[in-house]
């Protein structure tokens, strides 16, 4: 993860004028010379590296009129299969778009929306319990990172998906800024909305029948 991350972040600095001004400066402000230089003893020389803006394929970019091929891309990987989603309990990943609705089945975990960390070895059993034979998408920050390296090494097929959901969200709404997301906590956006849990909605409905545990 962290070596792909590298190969994203020197694209954008090679190539930002594909990217708005705020990423590449982001992205310039953390490579330090320290950083390239830890990020460089990591790296094999001799293999390829993917671009790791997979979870972020709108909000970065300068042009976005192709973001909707990005998307339609990455929604062909769930597409027929049965999926787990283990996700913050107020994440909602795919909940009130159309996302993941190519998938097979969903099933959820729930856990921490802070500090997941903190309950890994629960989480990470209660994946490899209800995650046989299915697409396991992680959206649990930096937890889901060490996740699916663990489970990857055990023969589960898992993504960190990231924050897919939250660049669909605007996406959808065609917003150039990080903005909140009725329902769903944003961990990017400072005073997000109140997520109300009593919404008689369907969606919310649908996704409370797809959760099989919470850790």
């Amino acid at each position: 993860e962290m070596t792909s991350s590298l190969v994203g972040s020197e694209m954008c600095i090679r190539d930002r004028d594909k990217y708005t001004d705020e990423a590449a400066r982001d992205i310039r402000m953390y490579m330090t010379k320290e950083v390239r230089k830890g990020h460089m003893q990591l790296l094999d020389l001799s293999r390829s590296y993917h671009n790791a803006f997979l979870s972020r394929p709108y909000l970065i970019f300068r042009d976005k009129k192709n973001a909707k091929k990005r998307f339609d891309h990455i929604k062909d990987i769930w597409s027929g299969e049965n999926v787990l989603i283990v996700e913050g309990e107020h994440t909602r990943f795919g909940v009130g778009n159309d996302l993941i609705k190519s998938a097979k089945s969903i099933k959820r975990i729930l856990v921490p929306d802070r500090n997941a960390f903190e309950k890994y070895e629960k989480i990470k059993d209660a994946v490899c319990q209800y995650g046989q034979n299915k697409l396991v998408l992680a959206v649990i920050g930096p937890t889901a990172t060490v996740l699916a390296y663990d489970l990857a090494k055990m023969d589960y097929w898992i993504i960190d998906i990231g924050q897919l959901d939250t660049e669909y969200e605007w996406f959808l709404r065609k917003t150039d800024i990080r903005c909140s997301i009725q329902h769903k906590n944003v961990s990017e956006v400072t005073g997000y909305e109140p997520i109300d849990d009593f919404t008689e909605d369907d969606d919310l409905r649908r996704y409370n029948d797809e959760i099989i545990m919470q850790v």
